[in-house]
C-alpha cells in the first residue's frame, strides 16, 4: 500500500497535464514579396546581375536549373550601372558557361581598382539601389595541398592552403572561390568570406576546398566533395572585396550552416541593396594554381 501511495499523486499528475494538452494552430504570415539580388563587378569586367523572388522559408525550393530560371528568376527588369560619369543599361542573357547562368551585363563599362559603382534596378513594381567599389588586389605569397586534416588515416582526399599578406590598413576584407581540373567556372568557397579584424597586418593562413556548385551538395556535414583529390590542379581565385559586402557574405554563410540546427540562433544576413535584399559586389582578385600532391 505504501508503494501504492507513493506512485497515485504522480499519476494524478500526469493524468492532469495530459487532460490539460490541446493542440495549437500558427497562422505563419505570407513572405513578402522582395526582389533578391546577387551583383558582381570585377576589375576589366562588366558587370553581372542575378535576380530573382525571395521564397517563403517552408515553401520549396527548384532542385534544377530549368524551374529556377523559369520560376524565380527576374527577366523583365531595367537594371542600370553607373561608374559617376558612363551610365548603361544592363541586358538579360542566359548563358550556361557563366555562372549564375541567367543575368544582366553589358558592354561598356569594365570594373576599375578605386572606382565606385551605382547600381539601380526596377523590378516587381520596387525600386531598388546599392553603391559598391573595387579596392586594390592583395597578391597570394604561396600554396600547397595538404591530406584530409580531419581523418589521420586518410591517404587520398585532402585540402588546399594559402596564405596572403594583410595590408597595415584595418578593415581589408576577403572571398575565397575555387575550381578544379577541367571545371569552366570559379564557384565560392564555403565559409570563404574573412576579415583581417583580429589579424590586420599579419600574414594569413587558410585552408579551402572545393567551391560549392549549385544543385550538388550531397547534405553531409563536411560532403566528400569538399574535398580535392591528389593529383587533381586546383585553381584558386582570391578577392578583395569591401566590409559592407563581407558583412553580407559572412552572415550569409552562418546562415546556411545554422540552417536545421535548433541549437542555433537565428541570423539576420546583412544586405547592402536598398529596397531588396542581397549584394551588389566589387572584386579585385588574384589568382594561384597548385597540383594536390602529398
Amino acid at each position: 500500500m505504501k508503494i501504492i501511495s507513493n506512485i497515485l499523486p504522480f499519476l494524478i499528475l500526469m493524468i492532469s497535464v495530459y487532460s490539460c494538452q490541446r493542440e495549437i494552430e500558427i497562422e505563419l504570415p505570407n513572405a513578402e514579396d522582395l526582389v533578391v539580388v546577387e551583383g558582381r563587378i570585377e576589375v576589366g569586367k562588366s558587370p553581372i546581375i542575378f535576380l530573382t523572388r525571395n521564397r517563403g522559408f517552408f515553401k520549396e525550393f527548384p532542385t534544377d536549373l530549368t524551374t529556377l530560371i523559369t520560376e524565380f528568376v527576374i527577366q523583365d527588369a531595367v537594371v542600370t550601372v553607373s561608374d559617376g560619369i558612363q551610365t548603361e543599361i544592363l541586358e538579360f542573357t542566359i548563358n550556361l558557361n557563366e555562372y549564375p547562368f541567367a543575368y544582366y551585363t553589358g558592354t561598356f563599362i569594365k570594373g576599375e581598382i578605386g572606382k565606385s559603382y551605382s547600381l539601380s534596378i526596377q523590378a516587381n513594381g520596387k525600386n531598388l539601389s546599392a553603391t559598391t567599389s573595387i579596392a586594390p588586389p592583395i597578391e597570394i605569397d604561396s600554396s600547397w595541398f595538404e591530406l584530409n586534416p580531419f581523418d589521420v588515416n586518410e591517404d587520398s582526399l585532402g585540402v588546399s592552403y594559402s596564405s596572403i599578406a594583410d595590408p597595415d590598413t584595418f578593415g581589408n576584407s576577403y572571398r575565397i572561390f575555387a575550381k578544379r581540373n577541367s571545371e569552366f567556372a570559379f564557384y565560392p568557397v564555403s565559409g570563404g568570406a574573412f576579415s583581417d579584424e583580429f589579424v590586420n597586418g599579419q600574414k594569413i593562413t587558410f585552408f579551402y576546398g572545393q567551391g560549392e556548385k549549385p544543385f550538388e551538395s550531397s547534405g553531409d556535414f563536411v560532403p566528400k566533395e569538399f574535398f580535392y583529390i591528389l593529383g587533381d590542379t586546383v585553381y584558386l581565385k582570391f578577392a578583395s572585396i569591401g566590409r559592407k559586402e563581407y558583412d553580407f557574405y559572412a552572415t550569409l554563410d552562418q546562415a546556411i550552416n545554422s540552417n536545421g540546427n535548433p541549437f542555433a540562433a537565428p541570423t539576420l544576413v546583412k544586405s547592402n541593396v536598398e529596397g531588396g535584399l542581397g549584394v551588389w559586389c566589387g572584386f579585385s582578385v588574384s589568382y594561384d594554381t597548385l597540383i594536390a600532391t602529398n
